[in-house]
């Protein structure tokens, strides 16, 4: 397994995000669950959030920040960036 860093960042009025902002946090439960999921947050000022997910490979990476509500409804743009942990 190898770690990723998704970088979440809002692309519409934060505003539109409320109603769908459960459906995001349990997706982000569901992750956690499943054991992908190592760390998550948002930004103090509210313009996104990043999270660190354990995947297979980076098309499996791929294919679970795309599944973020917040990500395929198109509330934010995101970022995989792979991470080696070094310390």
């Amino acid at each position: 397994m190898s770690e990723y860093i998704i970088i979440s960042n809002l692309v519409v009025d934060r505003k539109k995000t409320a109603p769908h902002r459960n459906e995001h946090l349990n997706y982000l439960i569901k992750l956690k669950n499943m054991g992908n999921l190592k760390m998550a947050g948002k930004f103090s000022d509210g313009s996104g959030g990043v999270y660190i997910l354990s995947a297979e490979s980076h098309n499996q990476a791929i294919d679970l920040a795309k599944a973020d509500p917040y990500h395929f409804l198109g509330f934010r743009k995101y970022t995989i960036k792979e991470w080696e942990i070094k310390l």
